[in-house]
């Protein structure tokens, strides 16, 4: 009997490209270990498609992809991918973009929707519509230069929140480009430092010395289940949990699993992160941020959602999971299993206008 196919698409065109294809390495590993077949998508940061194995670092041979049937062209052969598993981080990958392309292949892929992942990366939008679900966020200002008296406005709202602040990117993700203010005068170049990587600046008020707590939530719709929680304890000299911290410093951070907290704290935790979950119409996998104010671990507030966490060998989401019961293998399994059912739901939709 031949192995499902599941075709793992890393890289990108993004400035997370690297921790993509670091992902990309144990998702391969882990989808082999689930009992399929493992194929690399390789999207350069030119844009071209290769079937090039991360774990080996040799370039592979070029590939198209079909929009007819979703398919892959790797020179005459064809290639029937059973399952995507989209694992750009970043700009094109989370966002919806590589999930729309899919979707209209009519193609399987694990991991969040279309509309999920276009709000999940919106940071500003996301914690709306969470709000509104009654997840406490916390205050911010936003700038947008392309509207005329975005910034000035931005700036005279963030005057009144106090410090210390967070600017960041709007739709970025791995911390890229996120500044901590702990001076007025460190605001502008914290703005401009953001502005090179997207076009929309959130400033949001900050939570002195608070406890960073996450929560990986997998499943679908009401049946979506939420992790224990975990608590990430930046150390050295990383004053949050920064790019370097996450990915290139050994030694920046600890990560306590699970986290120390009240059992009521931790299932309202749990709670609110399957509601935002759901809130944003998330499917498959995601991991949800909180931020606890360390003098009252019953305050927290929604940090962010992130609706394609990495999958390296130290990333949280797999670590949250194995530390609930389901080791990262099966974690793998059951989003290709979800990605499936989807996409057969989806084909039983009528296109037809009678």
């Amino acid at each position: 009997m031949k192995k499902k196919i599941v075709a793992v698409i890393y890289g990108g065109r993004s400035s997370e490209h690297e921790v993509s294809v670091e992902s990309a390495k144990t998702v391969m590993s882990l989808a082999e270990k689930a009992g399929f077949r493992a194929f690399p998508v390789l999207i350069g940061r030119d844009g071209r498609w290769t079937a090039t194995d991360p774990r080996r670092g040799v370039k592979g041979p070029s590939l198209s992809f079909d929009p007819s049937d979703g398919s892959l062209l790797k020179g005459r052969t064809r290639v029937r991918p059973g399952c995507y598993f989209p694992i750009i981080h970043g700009t094109t990958g989370e966002d919806g973009v590589l999930q729309g392309l899919l979707e209209m292949a009519g193609a399987a892929y694990a991991g969040c929707g279309v509309e999920s992942s276009a709000i999940g990366m919106d940071k500003v939008l996301s914690k709306k519509l969470v709000a509104e679900r009654g997840v406490p966020v916390l205050d911010h200002a936003l700038i947008e230069p392309g509207e005329k008296g975005s910034l000035a406005r931005g700036l005279r709202r963030a005057a009144s929140l106090p410090l210390p602040l967070f600017v960041k990117p709007v739709s970025l993700g791995s911390s890229v480009g996120v500044t901590k203010v702990k001076s007025r005068s460190a605001l502008g170049p914290a703005v401009r430092k953001a502005l090179r990587f997207d076009s929309s600046v959130m400033i949001e008020r900050g939570v002195d010395r608070a406890r960073e707590i996450v929560v990986g939530v997998l499943g679908e719709g009401a049946s979506a289940a939420a992790s224990v929680c975990g608590e990430v304890r930046p150390k050295g000299r990383h004053e949050f949990f920064d790019y370097e911290a996450k990915y290139l410093d050994d030694n920046g951070m600890d990560f306590i699993l699970p986290a120390v907290l009240p059992a009521a704290v931790s299932a309202s935790l749990r709670d609110r992160a399957a509601a935002a979950f759901r809130a944003l119409g998330c499917s498959g996998m995601a991991r949800v941020d909180f931020l606890l104010d360390p003098r009252d671990p019953r305050r927290f507030w929604f940090c962010e959602i992130n609706t394609a966490p990495g999958f390296t060998s130290h990333s949280l989401y797999p670590r949250l999971w194995n530390e609930t019961g389901v080791s990262p293998e099966r974690v793998v399994a059951r989003l290709v299993k979800i990605g499936e059912a989807r996409r057969s739901s989806r084909a039983r939709l009528s296109i037809a206008r009678k």
